[in-house]
């Protein structure tokens, strides 16, 4: 009896359950940035954790005058600074606060791509320095890799 376990184990693990002759699937080959957005993030004075931090708010910019050309690898933008809110956290003080030096960018990429910061640009999706032209490396499923320079060139008040 003891001896049966150990063969229906392997029996298991040898065995596949997929069917043969299956369709394969596509492997992607694109390697595009397709959309950019990014927000602001501050700290609200009026809303304490209960450990006695701040909580963290944010609010989007929206993207004027972006242009995606993919024959360079290349997105300029400029971003809209929201007027501050009388109902709103965001005052007009926190929204003096904005600057390309402190802006979380996300990136929308083609269909099963990853990217990457290149040249010390900012991790995307954690607040980074914008003020300069920045290099992400973005790798379709099928292993091609494209070189994106992102340009914010400025903030709209």
């Amino acid at each position: 009896m003891a001896g049966v376990l150990p063969l229906w184990m392997m029996a298991c693990v040898l065995t596949s359950c997929l069917r043969a002759g299956l369709d394969e699937l596509p492997v992607f080959e694109e390697a595009e940035i397709t959309d950019v957005t990014f927000e602001y993030r501050y700290k609200d004075p009026g809303s304490v954790w209960i450990d006695g931090e701040q909580t963290v708010k944010w609010i989007s910019l929206p993207v004027q005058d972006k242009v995606i050309d993919s024959g360079s690898g290349t997105i300029t933008c400029t971003l809209q600074v929201p007027a501050a809110g009388a109902n709103t956290t965001f005052t007009e003080a926190i929204r003096g606060q904005v600057s390309l030096n402190s802006l979380t960018g996300k990136f929308y990429l083609s269909t099963a791509a990853s990217i990457a910061p290149v040249e010390g640009a900012p991790t995307l999706g954690v607040p980074g320095d914008f003020s300069a032209p920045r290099k992400y490396r973005v790798t379709a499923a099928s292993g091609a890799t494209k070189i994106w320079t992102v340009h914010v060139t400025g903030l709209n008040r």
